[in-house]
């Protein structure tokens, strides 16, 4: 026996009963016993509450009670108390969705990573069934919309008007969206960003006259810069809730500048062909009526504006922001449609505020009136595009690159009307506003993307072992990858990349580069503990953004793979010049091509490049310069593989 049976002490007592050390004797052999038992049966896994399943009621949710509306009616956020004159902090942001929370029992508060600095990244459910988790929700025959706030932290309207909404739900207004959507809230996405307050930090903004947060992270990183390489960790997280509840339509609220006009709010999405076609066919019914109805409320809207000329808005505006970079172009290779909300900063915060209210309302009311639409249109979306990738699909194309079209329609564009000075600043023309002085006027909107590059689609990606900077990233966007038990010889295409053109400075702290790019097929053996990155998965066109080198956000792109431009080592000249003396005279093909290339003055005059001409053509050249540790399988190979976790 152990523990407290071989401690205790019961003084002997005599008697008819049996004597306390008796007892305690007994007791310590049942407990013994007990423990055997408990030892030989086998483990009980904890248990998953997601494997849980939700109680689903087609019932209307009952109304919130007295005492729960009196104590919502009392609850204002920050924004409401101040008049509108100041944003409330993290901490108070927190402790309102508590307060909310304790009145809705249809509502979640959670976490789902942490910032740079440190503090918990929040999120927000509210679901009738309680599905407070990504798999429950998913096991419901209904749409998850996700709406991110704050992602530039001093562009806060969204986060206010998120806090206003949730408070409506919790009083039994708008039930339809309860009773037909699952919402997911990230009400501050660049928390450090956040807690960085001044009046100062958006000098083209109204308000709030209090102060509002940064723009970047504590570590000057733009997260709307980071959705494909996800340096941040805080991209990396929200990507990780991206993966978990798969949201069927995503909300990027920020706040726009650079041009005075009427429009209080100003939106964009992805069209057709850089979103999948049912998908566009969905936002082309349902967008225009939630932004009449918002038109509706007072808030005049338009698309989201960038002016072809800044010094003359006749000449039209450009809508389109969607490189992959951008929550815009990177949902989009989830086959998810993502709305860009820009509300206009030079209009009043309470304006702002309550107009971006307006479109999250009437938005979600557009979901809720025909749920099944939106998830039937994701639903499709996805198939076709693992049907595209399986091992036996018939050959096709992907859409490498987008550009914006120059082919543009026309719009009424209420800009205020304003004349040209001279800049005392720049000494160079420049358009100043006459704020409030409406000027209509019909000009270009380009807006629609075109298809600036393709390639054959592969059956996937053959990542070799030792690239970690690639190994993350495919591991951080949730891809389904396998590992290579077994070397496999295979017909691959390789990727050689040459005459690398770096960027002039620094972006996202990260040197951007340019290169040729060439295909090339090749047999070649791939090692065990290579990683496969199979075609036939939803989010394939992710692996493509990262692993083509001349996509526009690409891994290479980024300067993140710079290292294959780099030879390792190199011919000392007195041994170069033996081996081309030595190459010049049994080598009359070669003494021929070295004749023409000297007929090139500037790369005669050039020491450098003539020494590379020469040093490339000789056996010591490393073979790994320039080749890319990815190569593309264009047909299914046989592998032996593992899941790669």
């Amino acid at each position: 026996m152990h523990g407290p049976c071989l401690s205790a002490r019961v003084p002997p007592t005599g008697g008819f009963h049996m004597s306390h050390r008796a007892r305690a004797l007994l007791l310590c052999l049942l407990i013994a016993q007990a423990s055997q038992a408990i030892a030989q049966a086998p483990p009980r896994a904890p248990r998953d509450p997601d494997e849980e399943e939700p109680a689903v009621s087609e019932e209307p949710l009952p109304p919130p009670g007295r005492a729960d509306l009196d104590a919502l009616a009392k609850l204002r956020t920050r924004a409401e108390t101040s008049g509108f004159q100041a944003t409330g902090s993290y901490q108070e942001t927190i402790d309102f969705l508590k307060q909310v929370g304790a009145h809705f029992p249809q509502m979640y508060l959670g976490f789902y990573g942490s910032s740079g600095e440190g503090r918990p990244l929040p999120f927000v459910v509210v679901s009738k069934e309680k599905a407070f988790t990504g798999r429950k929700a998913q096991r419901l025959a209904k749409p998850v919309v996700l709406i991110q706030n704050g992602i530039h932290a001093g562009e806060i309207e969204g986060k206010d008007a998120s806090l206003i909404l949730l408070r409506e739900l919790a009083e039994g207004k708008h039930p339809e969206i309860v009773d037909a959507v699952t919402l997911v809230i990230v009400p501050i996405y660049n928390v450090d960003g956040h807690e960085r307050v001044s009046p100062y930090n958006r000098p083209n903004q109204n308000g709030p006259a209090a102060g509002m947060g940064f723009r970047t992270t504590s570590a000057g990183l733009d997260l709307n810069r980071d959705f494909l390489k996800l340096s941040s960790e805080e991209a990396r997280s929200l990507v990780a809730l991206i993966t978990s509840w798969r949201p069927h339509l995503h909300v990027d609220d920020h706040v726009t500048d650079g041009v005075d006009m009427a429009w209080t709010l100003t939106w964009f999405y992805a069209e057709a062909p850089q979103i999948a076609a049912p998908v566009d066919a969905w936002m082309r019914a349902h967008l225009p009526a939630a932004l009449a109805a918002t038109e509706k409320d007072g808030f005049r809207t338009g698309p989201y504006v960038d002016l072809v000329d800044r010094n003359d808005p006749a000449k039209g505006f450009s809508s389109w922001v969607a490189q992959p970079r951008y929550s815009s172009g990177y949902l989009p290779l989830r086959n998810r449609p993502s709305v860009l909300v820009e509300m206009h900063s030079y209009k009043p915060y309470e304006q702002r505020v309550m107009g971006n209210r307006s479109f999250l309302l009437h938005l979600l009311q557009e979901v809720a009136r025909e749920p099944d639409e939106l998830t039937r249109a994701v639903e499709k979306a996805e198939a076709a595009e693992v049907a595209l990738g399986k091992p036996d699909a018939a050959p096709s194309e992907i859409n490498l690159v987008y550009e914006a079209s120059p082919e543009a329609d026309s719009i009424r564009f209420p800009v205020y009307a304003g004349e040209t000075k001279t800049s005392v600043v720049t000494g160079q023309p420049l358009y100043v506003f006459r704020r409030g002085e409406v000027k209509e006027i019909t000009v270009p909107w380009l807006h629609k993307p075109r298809i600036a590059k393709t390639l054959p689609r592969p059956r996937g990606y053959l990542v070799l072992p030792g690239w970690p900077q690639i190994e993350q990233r495919l591991r951080w966007q949730g891809l389904r990858v396998e590992k290579l038990t077994a070397p496999a010889e295979l017909d691959v295409e390789a990727m050689r990349v040459a005459n690398p053109q770096y960027a002039e400075a620094p972006y996202q702290g990260l040197t951007r580069v340019t290169a040729d790019v060439i295909r090339t097929p090749e047999r070649r053996t791939i090692p065990a503990g290579a990683l496969w990155v199979p075609a036939d998965q939803p989010d394939f066109e992710i692996a493509v953004q990262l692993l083509e080198p001349d996509a526009v956000d690409s891994l290479l792109s980024w300067g993140l793979l710079s290292t294959v431009f780099e030879q390792k080592e190199s011919m000392e000249p007195r041994g170069l010049e033996a081996w081309v003396d030595k190459k010049l005279k049994d080598d009359p093909q070669a003494a021929a091509a070295w004749n023409e290339a000297l007929k090139d003055e500037k790369f005669a005059a050039d020491s450098l490049a003539r020494y590379r001409w020469w040093f490339q053509r000789t056996p010591y050249l490393d073979p790994m310069v320039g080749l890319l540790p990815v190569f593309r399988a264009m047909k299914a190979p046989a592998l032996r593989t593992q899941p790669w976790r």
